[in-house]
């Protein structure tokens, strides 16, 4: 009963700012998937693996009146429509930023089922071949990097960055990056705060990297912090295009 509550409450909260698909596929054709299956997200320039079936299509974001349409809660839709509508792949094919001074990212994708063991096993390979840490495999430490994209929305606003709720290891601001050195492993909380707070959730582990896509996010007349653990490989490409 309590996880019903909990979808119905998250699908109000995100028809907020998305926008649904109007093809004939739009409406859900499976049954939702189980929590225990991993659902995989590839990037505009990556391709769909073979045999996949095409689900539906979403569009989610930009609108001058939304609100909660910061890249963290439409990663989280796509993740909550894929997952109700029985695909286990998100082909995002499009991102735009905020415009506007709205804080809404304006983000499409496709959703497709592959239920071939041998091509979800293939691409979990290569993402996980992708996602390598680049420490010196005797480093008695791991480094968490934040880093925030160049958005025009948003760009006089920075907030500072606390682990576990204690001082501040950094500052998140527009189009910087800072590295954060973790030598004590296991769970920890990672908090940006303005007036209101986002935060993130990380269990460390010697010898990783770990990257949090910062930015913000509007909120009731002010701005949020939006923080997202984001697959290596695209940290990695994204700091570089900073």
């Amino acid at each position: 009963m309590k996880k019903i509550v909990y979808l119905l409450a998250l699908s109000l909260l995100f028809l907020q700012c998305a926008k649904r698909s109007t093809s004939p596929t739009d409406a859900f054709r499976a049954n939702p998937l189980a929590d225990s299956i991993q659902i995989y997200t590839l990037q505009p320039d990556e391709n769909v693996p073979e045999k996949s079936e095409f689900v539906r299509d979403i569009q989610m974001g930009t609108s001058m009146f939304s609100s909660n349409c910061g890249y963290k809660n439409l990663m989280n839709y796509a993740q909550f429509t894929a997952r109700q509508s029985g695909a286990n792949l998100i082909h995002l094919t499009e991102i735009k930023r905020p415009v506007l001074g709205n804080g809404c990212y304006h983000v499409t994708a496709k959703l497709y089922k592959n239920a071939d063991p041998t091509q979800i096993e293939k691409l979990a390979n290569e993402q996980k071949r992708a996602n390598q840490s680049r420490l010196p495999k005797d480093a008695d430490y791991a480094i968490v990097n934040f880093y925030r994209p160049k958005d025009l929305d948003g760009v006089a606003i920075s907030y500072n960055i606390k682990m576990d709720d204690q001082g501040t290891i950094g500052r998140s601001s527009n189009g910087h990056q800072f590295q954060y050195k973790v030598t004590t492993f296991g769970k920890h909380r990672f908090l940006g705060k303005t007036r209101k707070g986002d935060s993130v959730v990380l269990d460390i582990q010697k010898g990783q990297e770990y990257f949090v896509r910062c930015g913000v996010t509007k909120g009731n007349s002010i701005a949020i912090p939006d923080m997202y653990v984001i697959e290596n490989y695209v940290g990695i490409r994204e700091i570089a295009e900073m």
